[in-house]
């Protein structure tokens, strides 16, 4: 009898230390030192695989203890996919209410540097935020052509609405940095990019000064060249006259920009296979300007193409550190290709 007795009491003292530890675990909790651990919950996963997570994780020391709590409480059954950051021996009540409510919208803070092209855009967004590339590409296309963009925002940005229907939304998406709720990507950045291009350059006066261009069209892709070949605003805006004074005269631009856009290789110099290709992109064999724009210029390219710097020089070049050299005649060009030692 009295080993029944001894027997009874350490049962008794287990379920009330078990209540305890449950209640403890369930309700209560403990505040860990450290960063909260950040978990992912997929799709369709089951309360059962949430648990085993959670416990796999870190964050709670039983599955078991955690799928009995969910008996009691209705938001246990309920968790939404996405993903969390939770401190380790959080309560089992706060994790099922948090996990049903969903997660916490994620601002995000993106990057777009001037001159990267659309397909530049497409690869950050998946490589930093992990954005399906076809999605993006179904909002702005491709480079060179070979996708464009959707119709729907021609309606939203009445300045797209005078573009080729085949045309990408290659030098409209206006570089800057911008921060935008993750949820909303790739939409928001998009939409962003061109409300920013429409509030400072859809208006644009295309003055005189800038003949033989006509339009903004024109405007954007003569920038986008400018903005791959010179960096310093100043350069930009003597380069920008540059190509006006060869397009009057019905030079070729010649523009090593336009071959490594064709090619997609991003070298500063074509290759003599390069300057061969049959493409109108291809400024070396071809008149004007190329089909559309570069890449997506900045502010300073736009500006400088609007306000370029009327000089007599037809040439130009880049050394090895960078400084530039303008030629007037052919000639010296020649003799400052032997300078930068070309």
């Amino acid at each position: 009898m009295r080993h029944i007795k001894i027997l009874l009491f350490l049962l008794t003292g287990l379920g009330i230390f078990f209540v305890y530890a449950f209640i403890q675990q369930a309700y209560i909790g403990k505040v860990v030192a450290g960063a909260p651990i950040h978990i992912q919950i997929e799709q369709g996963l089951a309360p059962e695989g949430v648990a085993r997570l959670l416990e796999k994780e870190g964050i709670i020391s039983s599955a078991f203890l955690y799928k009995i709590y969910g008996r009691f409480d209705r938001a246990y059954e309920r968790p939404k996919a996405g993903e969390y950051d939770i401190r380790s021996q959080t309560s089992f009540q706060a994790i099922a209410k948090t996990l049903a409510k969903g997660p916490a919208r994620r601002e995000v803070q993106i990057r777009i540097i001037e001159g990267w092209s659309v397909n530049d855009i497409i690869d950050h967004l998946q490589k930093t935020e992990g954005i399906d590339p076809a999605v993006t590409a179904s909002l702005v296309g491709q480079s060179v052509n070979k996708k464009s963009f959707d119709p729907a925002l021609r309606s939203a940005f009445p300045f797209l609405d005078s573009l080729p229907t085949e045309r990408s939304l290659e030098g409209y998406l206006f570089p800057d940095t911008y921060r935008v709720w993750a949820d909303q990507l790739p939409d928001a950045l998009i939409k962003k990019q061109l409300q920013e291009f429409q509030s400072r350059f859809a208006d644009a006066n295309i003055s005189s000064d800038v003949a033989p261009l006509k339009t903004l069209d024109d405007v954007v892709i003569l920038a986008s060249l400018v903005q791959r070949e010179v960096r310093d605003p100043q350069d930009m805006r003597i380069v920008a006259g540059i190509f006006l004074n060869r397009l009057k005269a019905g030079m070729r631009l010649q523009s090593d920009a336009t071959v490594s856009y064709l090619t997609g290789s991003g070298n500063a110099r074509s290759t003599p296979a390069d300057l061969q290709i049959d493409s109108p992109y291809n400024s070396y064999r071809n008149a004007g300007l190329p089909p559309s724009p570069v890449g997506n210029p900045s502010e300073d390219a736009l500006r400088a193409v609007l306000a370029p710097e009327k000089t007599n020089y037809y040439y130009f070049l880049t050394d090895q550190d960078g400084a530039v050299l303008y030629g007037r005649t052919f000639e010296e060009h020649q003799q400052n290709r032997i300078k930068a030692g070309y």
